[in-house]
């Protein structure tokens, strides 16, 4: 009888967390307690994941769309048939919040918080293991260049899991905001896991303060207009395009800075034209 008391207490506090969670207002919380909340982190979502997705879902190489909308199912739906969780909603505020958050999460990449999330083990859905697990250093720059990218491997291996850091989960949400490829966890065929740790390789810490600064607004919105005529793949060293897919750079220059976004002429309202086509064609960032 004890046991069974013991047993309904524990799931009562279990639900009664997640009820909690649900119901707490993440849109009334400063940039600083979004971060402390990323502690919280306890699963693969978008944004964060170790599947490989399906290619022609693919909006870019992080295999996410931009989670300050909701993602739909299509996008994080894995090739086992596992759809993955959406973005925790403390991740999609930060991406929100865009420059806003972009300058604290940058001062993060090197917090050693642990959150609840450990990689590692069997990818999402699969009866498989990893056979290889190696840290990395794999970045995409600010300024895209025809130079092969720099081999992301290093010398350090790891057997067992790997517990994500609040810094690591920084620096995916800044590849979130910047439009830029920064990979915490990646899926290498054939089982091999490549972990991309600001904590692990602080090169990448050196390499974002490099390229972003301390998050700029305006290197921010120069980088995303700059983005808006980069329509050939082969111009790019980690991003892929697809018909099916819509600007990215417009969708983040839309949501950050909407009255340059309203003022745009020549090739960059040609290029606004074709995107807001495609949505009306596609449907919502919901429904895509």
């Amino acid at each position: 009888m004890r046991f069974v008391v013991v047993c309904n207490l524990l799931f009562a506090i279990f639900v009664a967390s997640r009820l909690s969670s649900a119901s707490t207002d993440f849109s009334q919380k400063s940039v600083t307690e979004l971060i402390d909340d990323l502690i919280q982190i306890d699963s693969e979502s978008v944004a964060i994941n170790t599947s490989y997705l399906p290619s022609e879902s693919l909006v870019n190489s992080t295999m996410h769309g931009f989670i300050a909308d909701e993602t739909p199912a299509s996008l994080r739906t894995n090739r086992y048939g596992v759809v993955l969780p959406d973005a925790p909603p403390q991740m999609r505020e930060l991406v929100r919040r865009g420059p806003l958050a972009l300058p604290e999460l940058i001062k993060h990449l090197d917090d050693k918080r642990l959150t609840k999330l450990d990689v590692g083990g069997s990818p999402p859905g699969s009866t498989g293991v990893f056979v290889y697990k190696v840290f990395g250093h794999a970045y995409s720059p600010r300024v895209r260049d025809a130079q092969p990218p720099e081999p992301p491997w290093t010398e350090k291996t790891f057997t067992t899991t790997y517990t994500l850091r609040v810094g690591d989960v920084c620096y995916a949400l800044i590849g979130q905001i910047v439009n830029r490829a920064l990979q915490v966890v990646q899926n290498v065929p054939s089982g091999i896991l490549l972990v991309n740790s600001p904590i692990v390789a602080p090169v990448l810490i050196e390499k974002v303060k490099n390229d972003w600064r301390s998050g700029e607004a305006e290197t921010l919105k120069t980088s995303h207009l700059a983005d808006i005529d980069v329509a050939d793949p082969k111009a790019f060293n980690e991003v892929i395009y697809v018909k099916s897919v819509v600007n990215p750079a417009l969708e983040r220059l839309r949501a950050y800075f909407p009255d340059t976004y309203k003022s745009l002429t020549g090739n960059g309202l040609k290029r606004k034209v074709e995107f807001e086509k495609q949505e009306t064609t596609q449907g919502s960032p919901s429904t895509r």
